[in-house]
């Protein structure tokens, strides 16, 4: 979309004129399929709402998606249907305003990669999972709750083919799991803002044009920072205690980094690692296909912000030293949708948004969708490991190939 009229206060724009600044506050490395696009054309609103609610309460409307190549759709409906999408850094301050967004829904995803000498047995892993999950294991006060089945979460082993100078074991296990525990007020305030009624009696409703975002500020945005942090902690811990009932301690922590969770007041990484939180990161695709460990970068550089036709509208809206410190890499390769093509239109109805998108074998036929949690969806391949080494963002330090996936 072309660029707008300047006007000294957003709130004066037009819901055309809204979105396509939001537009504009874009910047995707994602592969450009369907769940891309539907992605970009969802996040616009997002966006919108985030700017015209830091416009209100004093703030620079300057929020800002990042992308990384794995740039897909929420199957979260809560999140999507408030304009957010997933695989990047959403970004809506300095990272001291007092102000967080609560519908971006931070559930401290990450993964530990372990190392081992001897590859385990997958039968005997079972044995000892049917065991983990008979049992109360317990992390201080907090009760663990299996989650290693549940979406795309998962238990795998690896070979480790070493691609560096760095010395890694012959095998390598990946436990990617979140902290459900800590969504609802049983431990604190809450992580979800649609499962914890603390946390719903403490925010604030603001509405737009768009939707609604709930919003906390001030001491009640600190309160609920220092309890994500506590949620982070325990999410490691978490996997951590996992690993050493299935492993007992014949493994080597290499990396436990989260890649879905709320940095600061002003920095969400919705499914990407943050490259400046450790050394190694991992990125796993299909079980099909190798994972690969990443050594981070600092990123983006000033030519690849150019390659990508990003350094105009970075020194533009004064988001260069943001760009070139957005510090990201992919967890995962994304949902692909395998039938849609792109977003043709967007039909809105009562603050709902429904996606016409063309179909790939014939764009004559349409399908229209709200919640996109539904749909037929794959993971995608090497496509995404490809755009990470074109860009730049990381540098590769091992190939595992998969050896097997548990998910029970």
């Amino acid at each position: 979309m072309g660029s707008i009229r300047l006007s000294n206060k957003i709130s004066e724009l037009s819901k055309i004129e809204l979105l396509q600044r939001a537009n504009d506050y874009i910047f995707s490395t994602g592969l450009n399929d369907g769940a891309s696009k539907l992605c970009k054309a969802n996040m616009k609103y997002g966006l919108a709402q985030f700017q015209l609610i830091q416009e209100k309460y004093g703030f620079e409307p300057k929020a800002t998606f990042i992308s990384s190549p794995d740039e897909t759709i929420s199957r979260n409906n809560f999140r999507w249907n408030s304009g957010l999408g997933y695989g990047g850094r959403l970004n809506w301050g300095s990272g001291n305003d007092k102000i967080v967004f609560l519908n971006i829904k931070p559930n401290c995803c990450g993964i530990l990669v372990g190392g081992l000498e001897v590859l385990p047995d997958a039968y005997e892993i079972i044995k000892k999972i049917d065991n983990v999950k008979s049992t109360e294991l317990y992390s201080g006060e907090v009760l663990l709750n299996w989650d290693y089945g549940v979406s795309n979460h998962f238990i795998n082993c690896y070979e480790t083919k070493i691609l560096s100078d760095i010395d890694l074991p012959p095998y390598i296990f990946m436990i990617h799991g979140s902290a459900p525990e800590f969504r609802d007020d049983r431990y604190g305030l809450g992580l979800y803002i649609d499962n914890s009624k603390s946390l719903m009696d403490h925010a604030i409703k603001e509405p737009t044009d768009f939707g609604y975002q709930y919003i906390l500020l001030d001491s009640e945005a600190k309160e609920y920072l220092e309890f994500n942090k506590k949620a982070l902690n325990f999410s490691n811990v978490k996997r951590e205690i996992i690993a050493m009932n299935l492993f007992s301690s014949d493994f080597e922590v290499i990396c436990n980094t989260p890649h879905q969770f709320l940095k600061d007041y002003n920095n969400m990484y919705l499914g990407s690692n943050c490259t400046d939180e450790g050394d190694i990161y991992p990125t796993t695709l299909r079980a099909d296909l190798a994972g690969y460990l990443f050594r981070g970068r600092n990123s983006f550089s000033k030519i690849t912000l150019k390659n990508n036709g990003f350094l105009e509208r970075a020194e533009k809206f004064e988001l260069l030293d943001l760009l070139m410190n957005a510090n990201l890499l992919p967890h995962g390769g994304g949902y692909m949708l395998p039938d849609i093509s792109q977003v043709q239109k967007v039909l809105e109805y009562k603050h709902q948004r429904y996606f016409a998108c063309e179909l790939l074998k014939d764009k004559n036929k349409l399908k229209i969708v709200r919640n996109v949690k539904e749909l037929q969806f794959e993971y995608r391949g090497r496509d995404v490991i490809l755009k990470t080494i074109q860009l730049e963002l990381g540098d590769i330090i091992a190939r595992l190939n998969p050896i097997f996936s548990l998910k029970l």
